[in-house]
């Protein structure tokens, strides 16, 4: 018997977990939780690290990014901080209910293999669609060096 179309899409899989992205958005919203460590699988890998904020995430990572900028002068560099820090903005007012958030910020975050193994580098700020996360853990996994 072939299933109908309606009844196929009422099994569908959701596309983002809505428990993650409350968790997100209780960040988001920046009451008193400023950050969760938790643990995302996504594709086969696992990358751990802290929710921040989207505000927290841009703030970040204008700062960083402009930081190696040293071929520019000082306006300059602060000009494209500035302007990189205002896609925060929408991250710094209440966050409503309802979308739920599209995009998780994970600060000092770190790179595994499936089954545990780190995969090189320094924590870092990574940004990702709730859409691609497989399952996730609360908790931060750390590498053997304890980073």
């Amino acid at each position: 018997m072939p299933i109908e179309p309606s009844t196929a899409s009422a099994h569908a899989a959701p596309s983002a977990d809505a428990f993650l992205q409350f968790l997100v958005n209780l960040v988001n919203n920046g009451s008193q939780l400023e950050s969760i460590g938790v643990t995302l699988q996504m594709g086969g890998m696992l990358v751990s690290g802290s929710i921040v904020s989207g505000a927290e995430y841009f703030d970040r990572f204008a700062a960083s990014f402009t930081g190696s900028l040293d071929m520019l002068d000082t306006d300059s560099r602060d000009a494209v901080r500035r302007s990189l820090a205002e896609l925060g903005d929408v991250f710094r007012v209440p966050q409503p209910v309802d979308p739920l958030p599209n995009y998780i910020h994970l600060a000092d975050a770190l790179f595994f293999t499936a089954d545990g193994t780190p995969i090189a580098g320094q924590p870092t700020l990574w940004r990702g669609r709730t859409s691609s996360v497989d399952g996730f853990i609360l908790g931060r996994l750390q590498s053997e060096t304890g980073n």
